[in-house]
């Protein structure tokens, strides 16, 4: 409450208005996830979306993505530029996110997890979300982790200690991990991802392609690539602008990193990157230049529409060292 009324005030004062001239010619890409009204799911209520972007219709010049990048490439000098960017492929990016996007004319691009969309993968915080909110509350012990109290009252904070811990594990010893605690707490899982964390379809995508909806890969299994083998590296950037290229009819131009911290983008995953895409876009607010042109930053469009406004604004911008935002 504290910190939305010295940002409502610095809105009165004009302090807002100020920070936001000062940074207009930083241009800025949003990244979102998904669009839900849940407490379990990680995303932005289909409300707080539509009045973000009546926020940066009123106080930006939103364009696309690619209309950004060329005017980077050409140093037009474009005041006050913003462009949106989704990550994964959920199904609610075309039941929630699209026909609010195209009500207010806003341009997006949509990086899409290509073996997700062809079911034959969960993404892994997904099927960890999955199994936590369907296993019973219990004391579990977990290789690496030790004895985890699980409650009704808990999952989320649950996830967020297991979810870092998978992070510390390779892809392959990740999916083990996952397995194991699925066996462990007694949850059967579907072999392909179900609501509310089923993928968009490629007709779905073929149908918003018509509609405006740019298309990007984001990798085919969504590993971390940096801890990839050079081979298993190419498979992920090839077959996922291979698979684009099939279904929707026009190769991807970039590539979202998963995970996408500075720790999980290596200098060998950018230049692999390169024979592929264009450009490449991480997860944190690094700079937007041709020389960074394969490690562009974004903003995570915050679910406060507090911190929202001082992040579109300029006026928290803050990274440290490992490529993460406060």
């Amino acid at each position: 409450m504290l910190k939305e009324a010295v940002v409502n005030t610095l809105e009165i004062v004009g302090g807002l208005a100020i920070t936001r001239y000062l940074t207009r010619r930083k241009p800025r890409i949003l990244m979102y996830h998904r669009v839900v009204d849940s407490p379990f799911l990680p995303g932005i209520s289909p409300k707080l979306f539509e009045a973000q972007l009546i926020y940066l219709k009123k106080n930006f010049n939103v364009v696309s993505l690619n209309e950004l990048l060329a005017n980077v490439k050409k140093k037009t000098e474009k005041d006050y530029q913003v462009a949106v960017t989704f990550d994964d492929g959920h199904h609610d990016f075309y039941t929630h996110a699209w026909p609010i996007l195209r009500k207010h004319g806003v341009p997006a691009t949509l990086f899409t997890t290509t073996g997700f969309v062809d079911k034959k993968v969960w993404l892994w915080p997904d099927l960890l979300r999955m199994i936590i909110l369907a296993a019973p509350p219990n004391n579990y012990r977990l290789d690496g982790l030790g004895e985890i109290a699980l409650t009704r009252e808990n999952p989320l904070h649950v996830w967020n200690t297991i979810a870092d811990y998978c992070l510390t594990l390779s892809h392959a010893g990740r999916m083990v991990f996952i397995t194991d605690l699925a066996f462990k707490m007694n949850v059967s899982v579907d072999a392909e991802p179900q609501e509310p964390f089923a993928p968009v379809s490629w007709s779905e995508l073929r149908e918003m392609k018509s509609e405006g909806l740019d298309i990007g890969s984001h990798s085919d299994t969504h590993p971390i690539l940096s801890d990839l083998s050079d081979e298993e590296l190419i498979i992920e950037l090839e077959y996922s602008k291979q698979r684009i290229s099939e279904e929707i009819g026009i190769p991807p131009t970039g590539i979202c990193y998963p995970n996408g911290m500075a720790r999980d983008v290596s200098v060998k995953v950018e230049e692999r990157a390169r024979q592929f895409y264009e450009y490449g876009l991480v997860a944190y607010p690094a700079e937007i230049s041709m020389k960074n042109i394969m490690r562009l930053g974004r903003y995570a469009a915050s679910s406060n529409i507090s911190r929202f406004k001082l992040l579109i604004n300029g006026a928290s911008f803050h990274v440290n060292h490992a490529g993460e935002y406060k």
